[in-house]
């Protein structure tokens, strides 16, 4: 690259910096939310507006939910839900460490990913250490009794291949789950074995959250999946195993032992 390349590289990404300082020096003082962490309330609008005038501040810093510390809209849960009178947003502020000094050292710095859930009709929120913890919080909040419904078993499979409550999920929750929690945003708990205890939002047959059953139930022990035999009609013969018809006959005589 040429220096005349080089330089002209440089002179527009100084006027780029030259007119974005020219914007915020002109920008009307800021009266929103906090442009740092926070644990007050404030409603999801407010979050966003502060969210969007932190990043208008600092265009072009790197890593900004560490730098920040503030709040953003949670990855992977929709917003601004509305399940009765409640509704529904989740955030998360980044509260760990951001010294590149520390990364391979024993690092003492306090701090780790915090979760917000938000009911802004009621002016209610909840601080956790966990998202789950936060849905947890916001279904206590929200949808009394939730905690005793029954779990869904794991061998009823909960979407079908285009990602819709299945057939079988919905013929179970149907049968056992009572028609008073049956509504749009309403939740199930199913059983979860091993990993994946997630809370999944919108998956439940009403677009609610599939909650695990870690939530309501945390010792509950899940049985290994066995091998289903299938039991042979009477009069009708089993096919042997590729293995038994490629086994050669026995030999006639003496073996060891006899």
């Amino acid at each position: 690259m040429s220096r005349y390349a080089e330089t002209d590289g440089q002179l527009a990404f100084d006027i780029e910096g030259m007119i974005h300082a020219a914007e915020v020096e002109a920008a009307p003082p800021w009266t929103g939310a906090p442009l740092h962490f926070t644990v007050d309330y404030y409603p999801p609008g407010e979050l966003d507006a502060a969210w969007d005038h932190w990043q208008f501040l600092n265009r072009g810093v790197r890593g900004s939910y560490a730098a920040s510390r503030m709040w953003h809209r949670a990855i992977a849960v929709p917003g601004n839900v509305q399940v009765g009178d409640h509704g529904f947003d989740m955030f998360t502020a980044d509260l760990r460490c951001n010294d590149d000094s520390h990364r391979h050292g024993n690092c003492s710095c306090l701090g780790d990913l915090v979760y917000q859930a938000v009911c802004e009709p009621c002016d209610w929120h909840a601080i956790t250490d966990g998202e789950n913890k936060a849905v947890d919080a916001w279904h206590d909040h929200a949808i009394t009794g939730w905690r005793e419904l029954p779990i869904v078993p794991a061998h009823i499979k909960m979407v079908d291949s285009s990602m819709r409550p299945s057939k079988q999920a919905r013929e179970w929750v149907e049968e056992n789950y009572p028609e008073s929690m049956r509504f749009p945003g309403a939740p199930v708990i199913t059983e979860r074995p091993n990993l994946g205890h997630r809370h999944v939002p919108g998956r439940s047959p009403w677009n609610g959250y599939d909650l695990s059953h870690t939530a309501v139930d945390p010792d509950r022990v899940i049985a290994a999946h066995t091998k289903v035999t299938k039991r042979t009609a009477p009069g009708r013969r089993t096919r042997p195993a590729p293995e038994a018809r490629l086994a050669p006959a026995p030999a006639i005589g003496l073996g060891i032992g006899d």
